[in-house]
């Protein structure tokens, strides 16, 4: 059974959006198998995934990569990083969130989501895209192997990072079925929201383009915005954006969500709109569509893809092609349903998780295995007493936190 090491060392819980989405889809999917995977995570880490591990898959805390903090301290911690090692052990090791830290001396899977500092440099500093270029591209280029979330993001590596098309390969994300259903629970009714509104759940990042979507909000009366998601300091410049469109009444900030309201708003919605100028795949269109919510969406990067014919498409650009979009999904919606649950249905985290144990067994097999003492497995002793270890079963030593930084069981974009 090939042994993969499951490489979180470098992140903050909730604080990646769709990445962390992709960690916990898949990590559902591994408590099968085929592999057996050891989550590797960082304090904060292993106090919101410790309910997240079962199966064939077990959690390992690594004491000393702690990327918690200000800007300083998040920086030292990957400075630490950079010189210590994985522990041995493993077939391979996967980073699923792009940087490639710590080290090893082990065959390795990068996910590279996307390479929007290439495509959209202007959303960020010299310094961001110094970082990237060396942490994001860094890793991809010196993977055994890369995995990327669209084959729009894979060509763009191919094309712009020099990677080799045989060392790429582009892996849809999936949809928790379970949890995104047309079906309404308890719950439904009891959340408070506006009688009518289009739904958005998105950061409040740059390239998600809430400003365009104000603008084309004021072109269409009678319906209300609710957005979700982090706000990274941008409440203010959106409130203001809001006042100055004339639809500060209409324009409602949830904040970070829990994870079971999440459902709620795309199946009270009218329709998701996601306006978004880049994605590297885009999970919340597929899941308002698994939700029977109409989808409207930008038709940037790889979003046509991943939508197909079950959406409305717009130029995210253009506020007045926007508004228009909105009024054909408010009077279209009911058509858009039922092709929008079919296509839904075709993403699963199952799927998805297959395609990436062909790639950890094709990376494991390019170093032929060794019976030195360097590359031995542990035992199953050294497994439960190393480097502190935890599973499924475990008791937890200090309840999971209740910011949002450290909530592994929210939910943003």
């Amino acid at each position: 059974m090939t042994r993969v090491g499951l490489s979180l060392l470098t992140v903050r819980p909730g604080k990646v959006g769709g990445a962390e989405s992709y960690v916990r889809g898949l990590l559902r999917a591994y408590h099968a198998g085929p592999h057996e995977t050891v989550v590797l995570g960082n304090r904060a880490i292993v106090e919101a995934y410790r309910d997240r591990v079962g199966g064939a898959t077990s959690l390992r805390h690594l004491p000393g990569l702690e990327p918690e903090g200000g800007t300083a301290k998040r920086a030292a911690a990957l400075a630490r990083a950079t010189v210590k090692r994985l522990p041995d052990g493993f077939d391979v090791v996967h980073y699923p969130v792009a940087v490639a830290l710590p080290r090893t001396h082990r065959p390795t899977v990068v996910t590279l989501h996307d390479i929007q500092h290439h495509e959209l440099p202007h959303f960020f500093s010299r310094a961001q895209r110094a970082y990237r270029a060396l942490a994001y591209d860094g890793s991809a280029k010196h993977a055994t192997h890369v995995v990327t979330v669209s084959e729009h993001a894979r060509r763009g590596i191919i094309d712009r990072l020099g990677v080799a098309p045989d060392r790429v390969t582009a892996i849809h994300h999936g949809i928790d079925h379970a949890r995104f259903s047309p079906t309404p629970t308890p719950d439904d009714a009891a959340l408070e929201l506006p009688r009518e509104f289009i739904f958005f759940p998105a950061n409040l990042w740059p390239h998600k383009n809430h400003a365009t979507l104000i603008e084309a909000l004021a072109r269409v009366p009678g319906i209300d915005l609710v957005l979700t998601g982090q706000t990274y300091d941008a409440q203010d410049a959106l409130n203001r954006h809001a006042r100055r469109a004339g639809v500060a009444d209409r324009v409602h900030h949830l904040g970070y969500l829990k994870t079971h309201e999440l459902p709620i708003l795309y199946r009270r919605a009218r329709a998701l709109v996601f306006p978004s100028l880049f994605e590297g795949f885009g999970v919340p269109p597929l899941e308002a569509m698994a939700c029977g919510c109409p989808t409207a969406v930008s038709n940037a990067a790889s979003l046509p893809e991943v939508v197909g014919d079950a959406a409305i498409t717009f130029d995210p650009r253009d506020a007045a092609q926007l508004a228009q979009a909105i009024e054909r999904v408010l009077d279209e919606g009911e058509r858009l349903v039922e092709p929008g649950l079919a296509h839904a249905r075709t993403f699963s985290w199952e799927a998805s998780a297959a395609k990436h144990a062909a790639v950890y067994a094709s990376a494991a097999a390019t170093l032929p295995r060794t019976k030195s003492a360097r590359y031995a497995r542990p035992t199953s002793t050294s497994r439960l007493t190393s480097e502190e270890p935890t599973s499924a079963q475990a008791t937890p030593s200090a309840p999971p936190e209740s910011t949002p930084t450290a909530r592994a069981g929210t939910t943003a974009t």
